[in-house]
C-alpha cells in the first residue's frame, strides 16, 4: 500500500495549514522548515477517496504521533504518541479517538472534512485557529470544518 502523505490547509484561510505545535494542533501560516515538517501528515486509510477511514499521523520525525480528540480538553485536537503505548486497552482507546472518516465537505463537496468515528456528530474544525472535534451546523462552522488536501509541505521521509 502506498504511503499517502499530505498537508491540509483551511478552506476559508488558505494560507493557514494544519500544524502540530508541540502537542496541540492548530492552523497557522508556514514560516519555518520546522513548520513544514510539523504540517506534513500521513493518512493511514487505504486511499484518499471519500468514505474511507484512517488516522492522520505525523509523516516526518518524530514518528508515531497521531491527531487525537482529547476529551479531557474540551475535544481539542492533540498530537499523541501512540505507537509506544504498551497497554492494549489504552492503545485501542487512543486509536479509536484518532480515527476519522474522510468525507466531502458540506460547504464545498470537492474538499474534505474529517468526521470522528468514535464521536460521529463531531468533525475536525478550527475555532480561533485551534483545532477541535465539534458538531458543525451553521454555514460559518461548515466552512471551518472544510480542508483542502495539498501536496506534503515536507516531501522527505523520517
Amino acid at each position: 500500500m502506498a504511503v499517502l502523505k499530505l498537508s491540509l490547509f483551511s478552506n476559508n484561510f488558505p494560507e493557514f495549514f494544519v500544524i502540530d505545535h508541540d502537542g496541540l494542533v492548530d492552523i497557522a501560516k508556514i514560516e519555518t522548515e520546522d513548520d513544514r515538517r510539523n504540517a506534513t501528515f500521513q493518512w493511514t486509510g487505504p486511499s484518499l477517496n471519500f468514505g474511507t477511514q484512517g488516522m492522520l499521523v505525523r509523516a516526518v520525525a518524530p514518528p508515531g504521533f497521531c491527531l487525537r480528540i482529547a476529551t479531557f480538553d474540551d475535544f481539542r485536537i492533540h498530537s499523541k504518541f501512540f505507537t509506544g503505548i504498551t497497554d492494549p486497552q489504552v492503545k485501542a482507546q487512543v486509536i479509536e479517538e484518532s480515527t476519522y472518516v474522510l468525507e466531502p465537505a458540506e460547504i464545498d463537496p470537492n474538499q474534505a472534512s474529517f468526521r470522528s468515528v468514535k464521536f460521529p456528530d463531531r468533525f475536525i474544525r478550527h475555532r480561533n485557529f485551534e483545532l477541535f472535534a465539534e458538531p458543525v451546523i451553521p454555514p460559518h462552522e461548515l466552512q471551518s470544518a472544510c480542508f483542502r488536501i495539498a501536496q506534503p509541505l515536507h516531501p522527505t521521509d523520517f
